[in-house]
């Protein structure tokens, strides 16, 4: 016999009227947004605002030794100060990018390429917004 408060997905159409099934849709989208939202940093140190860091940041854990004793400690990212080509502009642009940003620059193909093809803007920081203004604007020129 079945349990009256579980509904299977073969009889919520003859059970629940239409606009409860939306509620229950909106409801359960809100919370696995909730899931993404917490996924994602909430705090974006300085440094990585200053620079293109894809998202990386200073990660923080503790050493776990055979005594099962535990030490925090820090996870510092692989940043590097390079200059990097910009088809757009025609000039070499000074950033502090990540290796992992460097990656993602050649996978894409170029850096105007990576610059426009993030959606996210906390992900760009100060620096990569405004080159990516200045690429905009060039490309727009042309």
């Amino acid at each position: 016999k079945r349990s009256p408060h579980i509904t299977f997905a073969s009889t919520l159409h003859r059970r629940t009227p239409f606009k409860h099934c939306i509620t229950m849709a909106s409801n359960s989208m809100r919370f696995l947004e909730a899931f993404t939202r917490a996924a994602k940093r909430q705090h974006v140190s300085g440094r990585a605002q200053r620079g293109l860091f894809a998202g990386r940041d200073k990660a923080f854990g503790n050493n776990v030794s055979f005594s099962k004793r535990r030490t925090r400690r820090a996870w510092k990212v692989n940043h590097q100060w390079k200059t990097l080509y910009s088809e757009a502009l025609d000039e070499k642009v000074g950033l502090n990018v990540t290796t992992h940003t460097l990656r993602c620059v050649d996978k894409i193909g170029g850096l105007d390429n990576y610059l426009l093809s993030i959606k996210d803007e906390r992900e760009l920081g100060v620096k990569g917004l405004k080159t990516r203004d200045r690429v905009l604007a060039a490309l727009a020129e042309a």
